[in-house]
């Protein structure tokens, strides 16, 4: 050994000593950090195109994207259920979410304590984003001023046959949430009557995005859908008029949740863990005009305020006894 390799040697022992200790250190933080994440969403392109960067860029994993509507987010789920292929299921109803309880495992975010507290009583799912109303889009090209609904029951009228997008409850976990309130604001013995008249005029789209973007373009005279979509294509122009249906509209959060026995259970905790910070949810409202479920995250500018929306919201234990009533008696009304 020469005399410099006297003097280096043990300072390089060090080095590497010190390395090796702060490796094994953070090698749990950043477990996760390994393979692919498969997530299943049911969330607008442009929610997926920011979101999907961050998450590579923040964890450090690819993502896999599987789009669909709820329902069939839930019926391959199911198709999967020996073998799950997904990890985490990311922007959809909560009512598709307690329906299917055994595709899911409970799972409390790291920051849970900073979430909004009536959106935490169930572990099996994590709020997403905050508010979403269940809304009326009319295109105000199509539908004069003074025809213009501004109720549910409106719906039912003749005249708008062939001119309702809607995206089908068995497709879309929004679209499920908007026939759940309707025949909640009637009750059933007069809300479920009152959709089946509605269904005769509605055009069965299959995707949630093809309701707003149909209405937008002229395709449909008005769509139920929810507010931020409507309210992205005003912003960009469409001649569109957002209605809140005076009976009462549904203003709650979507879920995301782990799938049960998912191939990277650790990744898709580090989803969840990451789109429920702070900075997830900033980017969330950067990226949607949606609000977050967070106290902390500023607010979109143009979001009105929620107490002057006829907010009638159903209770969970409600659309849990009878989500699956419904969508037997919703069937049943497709194949007349």
């Amino acid at each position: 050994m020469n005399k410099l390799e006297g003097i280096f040697k043990p300072l390089l022992s060090k080095s590497l000593f010190k390395k090796s200790l702060l490796l094994a250190t953070l090698m749990p933080l950043f477990a996760f950090a390994q393979g692919t994440v498969v997530v299943y969403t049911s969330a607008p392109a442009e929610i997926q195109n920011a979101m999907v960067p961050a998450l590579k860029a923040k964890l450090g994993v690819d993502i896999q994207v599987v789009s669909a509507g709820g329902g069939e987010l839930m019926k391959r789920l199911k198709a999967e259920s020996a073998r799950p292929m997904a990890d985490v299921v990311v922007s959809t109803g909560v009512d598709v979410i307690e329906a299917n309880a055994d595709l899911f495992e409970a799972y409390k975010v790291k920051d849970l304590a900073k979430l909004y507290p009536h959106y935490t009583k169930n572990p099996l799912w994590t709020p997403f984003a905050e508010t979403i109303p269940t809304v009326l889009a009319v295109n105000t090209k199509l539908v004069p001023a003074a025809e213009i609904p501004s109720t549910w029951a409106e719906l039912a009228n003749p005249k708008w046959k062939g001119k309702i997008a809607f995206a089908g409850a068995d497709k879309s976990s929004s679209a499920l949430t908007q026939m759940l309130q309707i025949v909640h604001n009637e009750g059933d013995a007069k809300g479920w009557p009152l959709f089946s008249e509605m269904m005769k005029n509605f055009v069965i789209t299959g995707s949630s995005t093809a309701v707003i973007r149909g209405t937008a373009q002229g395709e449909y005279a008005m769509s139920l859908t929810l507010e931020d979509n409507a309210q992205r294509f005003i912003d960009g122009g469409a001649p569109i008029r957002i209605v809140y249906p005076k009976e009462g509209i549904n203003s709650s959060a979507d879920a995301m949740a782990l799938v049960a026995k998912g191939p990277n259970p650790a990744g898709g905790k580090a989803v969840l863990d990451y789109l429920s910070s702070a900075e997830g949810q900033a980017m969330l409202v950067k990226a949607s005009g949606r609000r977050p479920v967070r106290g902390d995250v500023a607010a979109p500018g143009n979001s009105p305020a929620a107490a002057r929306l006829p907010v009638n919201n159903y209770s969970r234990e409600w659309s849990n006894a009878n989500s699956k009533d419904y969508m037997a008696r919703y069937q049943q009304l497709l194949r007349r």
